[in-house]
């Protein structure tokens, strides 16, 4: 789906069409956490909705998404490297070296456009070889799993 869009807005629109619910969400939370006057726009009570995001309002409280609260003009591009943070400690764990690669190329094109207050360019991060599935969080809890195998072996020997 194309993304009309343009800035923050764009950007976290395109992430929430990219990524997975769990993975997004933590994303823009990141984000709204560390830039909060990425969402200055939003006025009129929009607070209570971010709010209820975050833990801080009640369930009467109706809900705004990150990507429809966030600013649409152009962006800061000072925020580019604190969005990579977010987005690699998001994704960390999911990707391979050459798909953190492969992924930090697209998100620097995707800051890139909502710097200049764009919409996001129509690039997908599954046709480019990026892809979160539970195939890697298996293998890193299996490899977590042999470590402490391993670590109980060699203190039992001792």
């Amino acid at each position: 789906m194309t993304i009309t869009d343009t800035g923050l807005r764009g950007f976290l629109k395109w992430a929430q069409q990219e990524y997975p619910p769990t993975i997004y969400q933590q994303i823009a939370a990141g984000i709204q956490q560390r830039i909060p006057q990425g969402f200055s726009g939003y006025m009129l009570g929009g607070w209570r909705g971010l709010g209820r995001i975050n833990g801080f309002a009640d369930s009467s409280t109706p809900t705004v998404d990150a990507a429809d609260a966030a600013n649409s003009g152009a962006s800061s591009a000072s925020w580019g490297d604190i969005i990579s943070q977010v987005i690699g400690t998001a994704t960390g764990a999911y990707l391979s070296v050459t798909q953190q690669q492969n992924q930090q190329a697209i998100i620097n094109a995707q800051l890139q456009a909502a710097a200049n207050g764009k919409a996001p360019l129509p690039i997908s991060l599954s046709s480019s070889g990026i892809t979160f599935g539970s195939t890697a969080g298996i293998s890193i809890g299996a490899l977590l799993l042999l470590a402490g195998g391993a670590y109980l072996l060699v203190s039992s020997t001792k």
